[in-house]
């Protein structure tokens, strides 16, 4: 599996989710599209988006873009530890947090029954 680094994570005017990525990414992320599932690659930005935020929140698109980029890509995205917040209110700061928190901590007990 790939991993990316999201380095930005932006509310723009549109209303939409980005999250930028360290680096140029890779061509094929345009295919991303194809799962139907509302995410896309803005080549211009080089980051994942969702389509205009209505019904869900911005942590709960922030778990789909990443849950769709693994399963659609076999991209695993993960923050960097100095991620820039744009226009993301503090309430959904801590509902990603705690998000990957949780996804961190199910990594660690994958990894310490692995070693058993």
């Amino acid at each position: 599996m790939k991993n990316e680094t999201i380095k930005e994570i932006v509310l723009n005017d549109q209303n939409e989710l980005l999250l930028k990525v360290t680096g140029e990414g890779n061509s094929g992320y345009q295919y991303v599209y194809r799962e139907a599932a509302g995410v896309y690659w803005d080549e211009n930005h080089k980051a994942f988006k969702s389509t205009t935020i209505n019904e869900w929140t911005v942590s709960e698109w922030f778990i789909q873009i990443k849950d769709i980029v693994k399963l659609g890509l076999n991209v695993e995205l993960t923050i960097d530890e100095n991620v820039e917040w744009k226009n993301i209110p503090d309430e959904e700061k801590i509902k990603i947090k705690n998000v990957l928190q949780h996804h961190l901590g199910r990594q660690r007990a994958v990894l310490s029954k692995k070693k058993v």
